[in-house]
């Protein structure tokens, strides 16, 4: 598993849906030419550059009309799902669906969006306008029970990736309850329907690709969870009320409608003010707001630049916010590696007054400043970001507290914000920098290993605290299992993974 977490941990989540997708596309090309689809090799080739050229053309129209840099993944991850759910051309009215079909898509997210943030997800919209006007038909053939298998392994490594076991568990639980449950009333045949319903439909499609996708989901994990069981109980039942019924796409917009009600409604321009090197290979980079919003101390966003070059990371990244609500800035931490990316190198050369985009607030490894809980916090390298917001915000409330904070990087050097921790000291928060690879450190630095003995040394209590973790995946996977190890409770321990990217 961790050299898969590894493997994944390189790469960016849009990336690696587009390896996925691409993965699918070819699959279907070997599938057609085995005879095993209703439809041939031509016709798909076909469709997809049908799918392909406006969806492209469109997002740079609508990018250049209203002044916002687009995604660079993100039409093409658009096309290649149309492409698999929606049945390929084979006439000319058909091929113009298509072509309406991939425009539609990427004019939606400006044209369907309240304060730049768009409401439904693309591909289902554009799916569900062409199949409910019957100008092609919306077959979600990629639930032919030929690709179930490689669904499961491909729709795995999205769902590890992006860390939304409860979400797909939930769809997944709730779409097999309600359909056993549907089954024993209309007193039809368990394991034959069930077989149908689970390798021979959109389920494993819909749950790891389209339900996961983060612009259209809910913020919070209590929240995805309800969303996952309202497209489940929608998908299953495909209620029809008239000529309309409910099918995958509508399901899946109809939770859209939730998502949206219940998420932060904005795309915030930012202008940078200032950048501040705070560690060896940490630079603070300082942005004012064009309009101030709420978030949680520990939530991040979607940052995305425009300019950036093209390469296999793409113009968008995760991070979380350091700063405090409390501040009138807006605060981001960046770590820089020798071989940088385009985005982290354009993003080096960013200077004052540039502009970055962020939307897409989210995170629910967060503090609640108004527990009387003990924590402790344990993070590596630049995890330290949210904690850095949790502590501002406690200093800024004069609020008193009882933190432990295990700050690990490998040299001195690289210790980040320790001005602002130092700061809370008088309320409770107890700072032990450790070093992992240094000879002679200062006295104030421990140097040691973080392990199983070293946590028990440092937080003899670690059983009667909410424990937070903050770091690369290994590292915090293997703080995890150190943690369960000394009898912290599973529900105590909450996980921030920084992929590095």
């Amino acid at each position: 598993m961790q050299h898969i977490d590894d493997f994944l941990d390189r790469i960016t989540m849009y990336r690696l849906v587009v390896y996925v997708l691409l993965a699918y596309v070819a699959l279907a090309m070997v599938f057609a030419f085995m005879g095993k689809l209703s439809f041939s090799a031509t016709d798909m080739v076909l469709s997809l550059a049908l799918l392909l050229i406006p969806a492209f053309v469109v997002d740079k129209a609508c990018s250049y009309y209203f002044r916002a840099p687009t995604n660079s993944e993100s039409w093409l991850i658009t096309s290649l799902i149309m492409f698999l759910i929606i049945q390929p051309a084979d006439s000319i009215p058909t091929a113009l669906a298509l072509i309406t079909a991939g425009a539609l898509s990427s004019a939606s997210k400006f044209l369907f969006s309240w304060n730049n943030k768009h409401i439904f997800n693309p591909a289902a919209l554009a799916a569900a306008v062409v199949s409910l006007t019957a100008l092609q038909t919306t077959t979600w053939w990629i639930g032919n029970s030929s690709f179930w298998p490689f669904t499961l392994v491909l729709g795995f490594l999205i769902i590890r990736k992006i860390r939304m076991i409860p979400l797909f568990v939930a769809f997944i639980v709730a779409s097999v309850g309600l359909q056993l449950l549907l089954l024993a009333i209309h007193q039809q045949p368990l394991v034959v329907a069930m077989k149908g319903a689970l390798l021979a439909s959109p389920l494993l499609f819909l749950a790891t690709i389209m339900l996961t996708e983060p612009a259209t989901m809910p913020p919070r994990r209590n929240q995805q969870v309800i969303f996952a069981v309202l497209v489940a109980v929608l998908y299953v039942t495909a209620w029809g009320i008239g000529p309309f019924i409910v099918y995958p796409e509508v399901a899946l917009l109809l939770g859209n409608i939730y998502a949206f009600a219940v998420s932060p409604k904005f795309r915030v321009r930012l202008h940078l003010q200032e950048v501040q090197r705070i560690s060896d290979k940490v630079y603070n980079y300082v942005f004012q707001p064009e309009r101030r919003f709420g978030f949680m101390p520990g939530q991040y966003m979607e940052w995305t630049l425009a300019g950036v070059p093209y390469d296999s990371r793409g113009n968008r990244r995760m991070f979380t916010i350091a700063s405090s609500p409390t501040e009138d800035n807006v605060q981001i931490g960046v770590k820089y590696h020798s071989a940088a990316s385009a985005y982290k190198t354009t993003l080096w050369r960013l200077r004052p007054g540039d502009v970055i985009y962020a939307s897409q607030l989210a995170g629910n490894f967060t503090l609640d400043a108004n527990s009387s809980d003990k924590l402790a916090f344990i993070a590596g390298g630049i995890g330290i970001t949210p904690f850095r917001s949790m502590v501002k915000y406690l200093v800024d409330n004069n609020l008193p507290c009882d933190i432990i904070i295990l700050y690990v990087v490998p040299v001195t050097a690289e210790l980040a914000y320790l001005q602002e921790f130092r700061a809370a000291q008088s309320l409770g928060v107890k700072l032990i920098p450790i070093v992992s690879n240094e000879k002679s450190p200062p006295p104030w630095v421990m140097n040691a290993k973080l392990d199983q003995r070293l946590i028990t040394q440092l937080i003899p209590d670690a059983s009667e605290r909410l424990v937070y973790v903050s770091g690369p995946s290994g590292m915090v996977d293997a703080t995890k299992r150190y943690l369960r190890n000394i009898g912290v409770a599973k529900a105590s321990i909450k996980t921030d993974h920084f992929t590095g990217y």
